[in-house]
């Protein structure tokens, strides 16, 4: 497996490393802040919260695209690591003819997916998506949604423990029992010897792919809430 190119040209010198940290860091505050500004300037409000809302807007669509694409797929690739490190510890069935120290380079294997996974891939990416923003983009929710934390909350202590109560494991169980449920027929014809070798690794794709979209949507829902209670209580 052909490890990707930016990661090649990152184990060159240490500066190399470096340039990309700094140019990411500078290239999404720049966006962040730029877009901003041109929310503000677009929406043209000028009451109290209308930086604070434009704020929210920037916020919670990049978390909503960007961030959440990004958690999935760098998950996706820490869970085929993970079944890497136990087949080359001899306790995976499948596929154990891998170089257990280089694993963590290697990118996922390329699967080929059935137009049937495709669809389903696609649709709940829409669904993740256009549920963040439905519920956070609004920047009366946020508001609303601060008012209800400290309402039933005893402190500042309790009301975190509350919002990543309500804001993490409860949307990551309910996308779990979601993804074992459409696992289920796979892992029951898997469990009556009816999958070929080819079938495995697909079950065992779409058991990752699953898994870390549960997993980056619950820590968006999350970053979506932490950053909209800093903007309310702070814009």
């Amino acid at each position: 497996m052909q490890e990707d190119h930016l990661r090649i040209w990152q184990r060159g010198p240490k500066w190399r490393r470096w340039l990309v940290i700094v140019g990411m860091f500078l290239g999404g505050w720049t966006l962040l802040f730029g877009g901003w500004i041109g929310v503000a300037l677009l929406r043209g409000a000028t009451d109290r919260d209308a930086g604070a809302v434009a704020f929210n807007i920037v916020l919670v669509f990049f978390m909503a695209t960007c961030m959440f694409l990004a958690l999935h797929r760098a998950l996706y690739r820490q869970f085929w690591h993970q079944d890497r490190k136990r087949a080359a510890d001899g306790m995976h069935p499948v596929d154990t003819a891998f170089p257990s120290k280089a694993a963590w380079a290697l990118p996922p294997p390329a699967v080929h997916w059935p137009w049937g996974l495709r669809l389903r891939h696609g649709v709940l990416r829409v669904i993740g998506m256009a549920t963040l923003l439905h519920v956070f983009l609004p920047f009366g929710n946020q508001v609303a949604i601060s008012g209800f934390l400290a309402r039933y909350s005893a402190g500042w202590a309790s009301a975190g423990s509350l919002a990543t109560l309500l804001f993490a494991w409860v949307p990551l169980v309910l996308l779990l029992l979601l993804s074992m449920l459409l696992l289920s027929r796979q892992m029951r014809r898997r469990d009556a010897g009816l999958l070929d070798e080819e079938g495995k690794r697909l079950l065992q794709a779409e058991t990752n792919w699953l898994f870390s979209f549960a997993a980056a949507f619950a820590m968006t829902v999350l970053l979506c809430r932490v950053f909209g209670a800093m903007v309310v209580r702070y814009l």
